[in-house]
């Protein structure tokens, strides 16, 4: 090439020229002038391979040309290998990378130009062959080696000529090329033996492998007779090795890799049965290395690309191995059939085929699980795998709520959340129907669930929820919960309980709690100390007997017990009374985690009930002292009004607030958990619906936490109300006192008309008058105290409408309408004048009202 990059031909004339003298002999001016003519086909070839020569990679080169040469035949290689080992031993690599490359691209033009009728014979009388393909490729033994003159210098030091004065005699030169062969079958077959000793993780002549990473690495000693081709093929089927060891480390109970459990066994069943398969073609290997080495030169040798062909499939099937049992490091049961699930719906198939194998392995202890689980109500898992836990030393009453849940990690990801509960209450309604109903029944469908199960695992894998398997589980579920559910709402009235709890606990049985509570309010008023629980259940049964509920069956009212709480210093029987409901057999496992429940919505409504009839007390008495003061009448009117005002505010709100509850509280949530129950399909349905029922409740009577704020303003209207049943006490003695005194003065002046004295001396009218001055000063602080307690009354009293205004609870809102119907607080307080707060909520709710 000149400065300009262009080819020199005079130059490149002369070297063809001698090239061919070289190589034809006799024929040189006929191939020259075929050479030629090629050159001017194509000038540009020359110019490219000349300018990319030097920077060309030598490697790379040697093996295109082997490739090439493979194409034709493995002599072809061998015989070209050995020339190129003498080319290494006379050049340097930046002479004999423009050679080879020349050469190469040379054989490969002339290949297309033989197409087009170019054949030039140089085979001579002495047996020389070629065509200007072959000056190339008749390096190889299967064209006549023996009459090739080569432009290179021998072992020897002397020069190869024409075929005249050639160094090498055809007899000689194909010896030395069987030796060249014969020494590259050899080495092929040491770097096949290695190969083979990697593929099972040992390490041999060439190869050595990394004890911590497991990877092998060429021997730094032998690996550097090795050339780049060589030493390249073999590192890459050595990886075989590599992943071989990653996959082996997870079946040998040794390493920290081992996977336990039934479902690891399961998997590490998989895996041995993959690897016995990769061990039989290792074996094949081994049997024909062996056979080839004993029958030495043959058509069809064991090459490392043949090799390289042979492991290709388990060299990528090893890998995935490797990757899949990564992923299972550390995991077991659902969580280890979760893992495998990921590459279930891999995009390549035979990573598909892999993992549902591997899978369907795994779960054969889930297969006998469910088995166990869903026709006999049973768990065997020793090593806490599977999905459904059963909890030991669990109290009779807590069955169907606490011995068996779900475990949340195990659950395979090809089970939903759906499946997976109707899979926990199949075994636990079977369960429970045998051990605590004694039912022992079997299953439906038990045998055609249990022969799906063993047949047709795999359909608990499908993406889809209609298969033969989701068809019985379904069934199963439904058939099993309705036993469940047919057995404790019949023979055992489940039902009826439920509502005897809602008349007697919730106080829905309105009579039975007036008498109950006139009954039992002298008891209660004494110290909880002083009370026994037998007087209080004797006082309950004869309120029972007294109301309405007489008609009931009695079968029922004899769960009905009193139940006293602990007691503290100072409480009284208002304090730790309590009513309860005791069941036996199977509701008791149903309804002994409610019982708590029940008793604080008891103590809440029995303490509404309480100042309901504390008011009426105070009406009652009210009423029935305008006759006994009528001597005082005209003193005391104005306090009177003052508290018959007040009075009738309390019961407004008291009323109204009872009626709320009792009404639109609980009758309402009776209504719609009945409902639920007549819809229930599972034993697990009536409960949720119980439970919902059990939370409007305690919502609406203001237990929730949202909540707590009404419960606080309705204790301190409780307080006024205590105080004003105190006050009127205290001012009906002061009424008394002063009655009798009247009364007292009068029969003394009736006694001195009978003695004659007739009217009363200075000194008892003094006295009566200070009396009468005590008992007005003793009125206007009376009266004080009672304007005290209403105003304390009313301002707690706007608190709470203010927080029931504001509340996002529909039925809040209207509640507080429905106590201020006059809006009497609505003008006394600005902030239950403020729209968005009071009126907003009254215009809102009256357009919905429209609107329905």
């Amino acid at each position: 090439m000149n400065r300009t990059n262009q080819p020199n031909f005079p130059v490149i004339y002369e070297l063809l020229k001698q090239l061919c003298q070289n190589l034809a002999g006799d024929r040189s001016s006929d191939v020259l002038k075929e050479v030629t003519r090629l050159i001017a086909n194509k000038p540009n070839s020359i110019a490219h391979h000349a300018g990319t020569s030097a920077a060309a990679n030598e490697s790379a080169i040697v093996a295109r040309i082997n490739r090439l040469l493979a194409s034709r035949s493995q002599a072809s290689v061998n015989v070209f290998n050995g020339f190129y080992e003498e080319l290494i031993s006379m050049t340097e690599s930046k002479q004999r990378t423009p050679i080879l490359e020349f050469l190469f691209h040379l054989a490969d033009s002339d290949k297309s130009a033989s197409a087009s009728g170019l054949q030039v014979d140089l085979r001579n009388d002495a047996g020389f062959a070629g065509t200007l393909d072959s000056v190339f490729s008749k390096l190889s033994v299967d064209s006549g080696i023996g009459g090739s003159q080569r432009l290179m210098k021998s072992r020897s030091g002397g020069t190869v000529t024409g075929s005249s004065g050639s160094l090498y005699e055809p007899k000689a030169l194909v010896a030395d090329a069987d030796s060249q062969i014969a020494d590259r079958n050899e080495l092929e077959d040491l770097l096949i033996q290695d190969v083979i000793y990697a593929c099972t993780g040992i390490e041999g002549k060439y190869l050595r492998k990394n004890v911590v990473s497991g990877e092998f690495k060429l021997d730094h000693i032998h690996g550097r007779n090795l050339n780049a081709c060589d030493a390249g093929m073999l590192l890459r089927l050595a990886e075989v090795g590599f992943f071989y060891n990653q996959v082996s480390r997870f079946i040998n109970p040794k390493s920290d890799s081992y996977l336990m459990g039934n479902f690891g066994q399961g998997y590490i069943t998989a895996l041995q049965k993959e690897l016995t398969n990769y061990y039989g073609l290792i074996a094949n290997l081994q049997e024909n290395l062996d056979r080839q080495r004993q029958a030495g030169d043959s058509a069809e040798r064991m090459t490392l690309t043949r090799t390289m062909v042979w492991l290709v499939e388990p060299m990528e099937r090893l890998q995935w191995l490797a990757l899949i049992s990564d992923a299972c490091r550390e995991v077991k049961g659902g969580a280890l059939a979760s893992a495998i699930h990921k590459f279930i719906w891999h995009g390549d198939p035979m990573v598909r085929t892999i993992s549902r194998e591997l899978l369907q392995s795994a779960c054969i202890p889930l297969q006998q699980m469910l088995t166990q689980w869903l026709t006999d109500g049973k768990i065997v898992d020793p090593h806490c795998e599977f999905f459904i836990e059963e909890l030991t030393n669990v109290r009779y009453n807590r069955l169907w709520h606490d011995e068996f849940r779900l475990r949340p990690s195990m659950v395979p990801s090809f089970i939903s959340d759906t499946l997976a509960k109707q899979i926990l209450v199949i075994g636990k309604s079977i369960n429970f129907l045998r051990e605590v109903c004694k039912d022992r029944a079997p299953v439906p469908e038990r045998t055609d669930l249990k022969k799906c199960l063993n047949e047709h695992l795999d359909y608990l894998y499908s993406p889809h929820s209609n298969t033969e398997l989701h068809v019985l589980i379904d069934s199963v579920y439904l058939k099993t919960s309705k036993r469940v559910l047919d057995i404790v709402l019949g023979p055992h009235q489940l039902y009826d309980h439920l509502k005897a709890m809602r008349d007697y606990l919730l106080l829905g049985q309105g009579h039975f709690a007036d008498v109950l509570m006139e009954n039992l309010k002298e008891e209660l008023d004494r110290p909880a100390k002083d009370i026994y629980q037998q007087e209080l259940f004797s006082i309950v049964a004869a309120a029972v007997r007294k109301s309405a509920a007489e008609q009931e069956e009695p079968a029922v009212l004899n769960y009905l017990d009193v139940h006293f709480l602990v007691p503290c210093e100072g409480d009284t029987g208002w304090d730790v009374f309590c009513l309860t409901y005791k069941v036996e057999g199977p509701l008791v496992t149903i309804f002994q985690p409610v019982q708590c429940t029940y008793r604080a919505l008891f103590k809440q409504l029995w303490n509404m009930k309480r100042f309901e009839f504390i008011l009426y007390g105070i009406w009652r008495n009210h009423m029935l002292s305008t006759r006994c003061f009528k001597p005082i009448a005209n003193d005391i009117s104005v306090i009177k009004q003052h508290l018959q005002t007040y009075c009738s505010k309390m019961i407004n709100l008291i009323t109204q607030m009872q009626y709320y509850i009792l009404f639109e509280v609980i009758e309402c949530s009776w209504e719609q958990f009945s409902a639920r129950v007549k819809q229930a399909k599972a034993l697990d349905d009536v409960l949720e619906a119980h439970d919902k029922f059990l939370e409007r409740i305690r919502i609406g009577i203001f237990l929730d936490e949202s909540t707590h704020l009404f419960s606080s303003c309705l204790e301190q209207i409780f307080s006024s109300v205590r105080k004003l049943e105190e006050w009127q006490i205290g001012f009906y003695k002061l009424c008394n006192e002063e009655t009798d005194s009247r009364k007292q003065f009068d029969e003394y002046i009736k006694s001195s008309e009978a003695k004659g004295t007739y009217g009363v001396n200075a000194e008892r009218a003094l006295e009566r008058d200070e009396e009468q001055q005590e008992f007005e000063v003793k009125l206007v602080q009376c009266q004080k105290a009672l304007n005290v307690i209403g105003v304390d009354y009313e301002n707690c009293v706007r608190r709470f409408l203010y927080q029931l205004a504001v509340s996002p609870i529909e039925s809040l809102p209207q509640l507080c309408m429905r106590l201020d119907y006059n809006e009497y607080y609505k003008h006394r307080d600005e902030r239950l004048s403020v729209p968005l707060t009071f009126q907003h909520m009254r215009k809102s709710m009256a357009n919905n009202f429209d609107r329905k």
